[in-house]
């Protein structure tokens, strides 16, 4: 189903909904405030129809006979068309006298009967009216009379009493009829109103998705620098907007990092394969082998699988598949065997450490060694010996923490903030002579981030290098 198919449908069910909800409520209150009208109007005309002029007085227009039952058709006529009858048979009367008795009743009902049973419902008086009550009272009730539901008024004065009830199936046939033309009317036109309202709702609402998979269109393998406008857009839509185009920017990004390291890689190595190339070939034309530098091939060889190595489990920590063989390592005695190995291999190196005891946490034993390799080998290279070289460690709670710092050549900002991309090694004149893959700061980080922690570069003076590397303690 489509998305504007699918608003649309939802409209128009809301709409339909809303209008059956608002005709069912208006019916009810329609009623009740019709019901009420007409206990009022029965009130009243069982008022009108009570004598006046004394007790022997008949009331305007009654005609009496000899046994006193209503005959009056101009009275009858009267009251049909007040109360909205449409004949007789849906009226009630009693005129009754303390002294004269029945003045003048209905005929073919037992009047007298009904009002002895009902319940009258006045919000004043629960109880049936009383001949000495010296105010004049009237009062309400309902009741089911050969299976129609009537209502009644009784209306009382110290000498005379009326009683009037009305069919109430008369006022039900006449609302209903009155409902019914007007639903004829309305409902059409309801029906035809929440139809436009509908497809101007559905039509708004899918034309910003029109113009994003307009633009998302543009955006191609080779072209991901095209983002979606902004402008003119809805809240919620300029939250989609942003988190797409955020989305857009990390691919860039991803895809820009992806090119580069590749071209990198290629370039680091072209480098030892070529030298090898060129060694291999001497071999292969050399008369005398004991003029071959077999150690130059060797290290050739031995750069090349360092490279491949690290280009290996840099692709495993892209992929989050980098494989942790987890055993307990003494981190005190590693330290301690590597800064012996930096002190053996320069004699002018200064180095200033503060390393715990017993400082036992699970890790990879290989990869650990790996990550320490390439940050010290990092300091041997480019740090100034006669200034010193701080190793320090401590331990918060679960977590070790290990500040590496050395005094090196001024480093500005910008090339702090990408000494851990990868081929990276810095500004040329600063890494002239000095060899490297610009792969060991960038696999360090991926290596702590691995066992679950991670390698920080901290701010410092231009001419201070401090790494900070935290592992967290997993016993």
């Amino acid at each position: 189903m489509y998305f504007r198919t699918r608003i649309f449908t939802i409209s128009i069910l809301t709409v339909s909904a809303v209008l059956a909800v608002v005709v069912t409520l208006s019916w009810s209150r329609i009623m009740k405030v019709e019901l009420d009208h007409l206990d009022s109007r029965l009130c009243m005309e069982a008022k009108r129809i009570m004598p006046k002029h004394g007790i022997n007085s008949p009331p305007p227009n009654l005609l009496m006979s000899k046994d006193r039952e209503l005959s009056g058709s101009k009275l009858i006529d009267d009251l049909v068309d007040k109360l909205r009858v449409s004949s007789s048979e849906q009226l009630m009367i009693l005129v009754e006298s303390n002294k004269d008795g029945i003045l003048t009743k209905s005929k073919g009902d037992d009047v007298q009967h009904i009002i002895s049973n009902l319940n009258w419902i006045d919000a004043d008086i629960s109880e049936p009216p009383s001949s000495k009550r010296s105010e004049p009272l009237c009062q309400y009730a309902f009741f089911e009379h050969q299976n129609n539901q009537w209502r009644a008024s009784f209306y009382q004065t110290p000498t005379t009493q009326s009683f009037m009830a009305v069919d109430v199936a008369a006022t039900n046939r006449e609302l209903e009829s009155t409902l019914q033309s007007t639903i004829i009317v309305v409902i059409p036109f309801s029906l035809l109103l929440s139809i436009l309202g509908a497809w101007f709702i559905a039509s708004n609402t899918i034309r910003p998705i029109n113009r994003l998979h307009k633009s998302m269109a543009l955006v191609t393998q080779k072209d991901l620098s095209h983002r979606l406008p902004e402008h003119k857009e809805d809240k919620e839509f300029k939250l989609l907007i942003n988190t797409y185009n955020t989305m857009l920017n990390r691919l860039e990004e991803s895809f820009q990092q992806t090119s580069r390291f590749t071209a990198d890689a290629a370039h680091e190595l072209k480098t030892p394969l070529t030298v090898l190339r060129g060694k291999l070939e001497q071999a292969v034309n050399c008369e005398n082998p004991s003029q071959l530098d077999l150690n130059a091939i060797l290290d050739e060889v031995g750069h090349l699988s360092a490279i491949t190595r690290k280009l290996l489990l840099l692709s495993q920590a892209d992929s989050g598949s980098m494989a942790l063989h987890l055993e307990p390592i003494n981190m005190t005695e590693l330290l301690d065997e590597l800064t012996a190995d930096m002190e053996l291999l320069s004699d002018d190196l200064i180095l200033h450490c503060s390393i715990e005891k017993n400082l036992i946490l699970k890790g990879d034993i290989v990869l650990l060694r790996q990550l320490f390799n390439n940050l010290l080998v990092n300091v041997m290279r480019y740090s100034i010996f006669d200034k010193g070289v701080s190793i320090q460690t401590n331990l918060t709670g679960t977590t070790l923490e290990i500040r590496i710092s050395n005094a090196c050549q001024p480093i500005s900002n910008e090339v702090r903030n990408q000494l851990f991309e990868r081929f990276y090694r810095g500004e040329p004149d600063y890494t002239q002579g000095i060899s490297g893959s610009g792969l060991g700061l960038s696999l360090a980080k991926e290596i702590a981030r691995a066992h679950g922690g991670d390698l920080i570069l901290e701010p410092s003076e231009n001419d201070v290098f401090s790494m900070r590397l935290l592992l967290p303690i997993v016993k």
